[in-house]
Parts: structure tokens; C-alpha cells; sequence
């Protein structure tokens, strides 16, 4: 029991702590906000450790516009401007393929990236009329456990 015990410790420590900052309206915005936890003393910030914490980490990155974040410029995903840049849809989805991996290789949490798909399972022309990707990220942490970050759906442009 304490073998796993020590293994759970050095999992939370490798892949370290936040505050939650759990998604406002799940599925409607992609906003963001600091929560609560009622303890014995009143409430006070929740935290999120672990898996979860690198989980969220990457969420925010990815819903992050790169350079947006004045104390990081190097934080965040680089294809939202491929999403106003690009004309046509195949290119739009390469770009925003290629985006995410870029964000992935910069986390030192993530050893190893494992898929980067879009719901559709095609890198083809989307849909005719379609306006939304919707991409789904599979990663191995350096832990050693693996996760999936969903992207949710990104409005391509126009």
C-alpha cells in the first residue's frame, strides 16, 4: 500500500497543481472562472492536482489565443490565426492540426503526443456548410498516464 501511495505522490508531484478554473457554460463558452471550496474554515479557492490539472492546463492553452498573454507571450494556440488567415477549409485544418502539436511539444508535462483527430475522423474537406471543427487531443503525460483534451468546436472563419 505504501508503494502506491509513494507512486501517487510523485505522480502529483511531476505533474504539479492549480487552482480550478473550471469552463463557465459547458458546450456554450468557452470562458473560464476561478471556483470555491467550502473547507473547514470557510471558503476558499479550489485546486486541481495531477492529471487534472495538466488536463486543464492544456484546455486553457488551447482556448487561448498565442501571444495574448502579456506576462507569457509564448503561451497559447497559434491557430486561431489560422482560422482567420486561410481560405480554404483543408488548409484551415492542417494548420490547426499542426497548432495543437506545437502547443503539445512546448508542455514539458507531455512526453509524447499520442493522436491529434478531428470528430469527423478526416483530414479531407469538411462538410459542405460546416463551420466547426471539433478536435480531439490524446497524449501521454510524463507520468506516464494518458488523457484526452477536447478541444470543442472552433468556428472556422467568416
Amino acid at each position: 500500500m505504501s508503494e502506491e501511495l509513494d507512486r501517487d505522490l510523485l505522480r502529483r508531484r511531476a505533474l504539479g497543481w492549480s487552482l480550478a478554473c473550471p469552463e463557465i457554460a459547458p458546450g456554450v463558452d468557452l470562458g473560464r472562472d476561478l471556483a470555491l471550496s467550502g473547507g473547514d474554515s470557510g471558503s476558499d479557492l479550489a485546486r486541481v492536482e495531477g492529471i487534472e490539472a495538466l488536463n486543464q492546463s492544456l484546455a486553457v492553452g488551447l482556448t487561448t489565443g498565442r501571444g495574448t498573454d502579456l506576462f507569457n507571450t509564448d503561451f497559447g494556440f497559434d491557430g486561431l490565426n489560422a482560422l482567420a488567415e486561410e481560405t480554404e477549409p483543408v488548409m484551415v485544418r492542417e494548420r490547426v492540426r499542426v497548432s495543437i502539436i506545437t502547443l503539445l511539444q512546448r508542455e514539458p508535462r507531455v512526453r509524447r503526443i499520442v493522436d491529434v483527430k478531428f470528430a469527423d475522423d478526416r483530414l479531407g474537406t469538411p462538410v459542405p456548410g460546416s463551420r466547426e471543427l471539433d478536435v480531439r487531443v490524446a497524449f501521454e503525460a510524463i507520468s506516464g498516464d494518458t488523457a484526452t483534451v477536447n478541444l470543442g468546436q472552433v468556428t472556422l472563419g467568416g
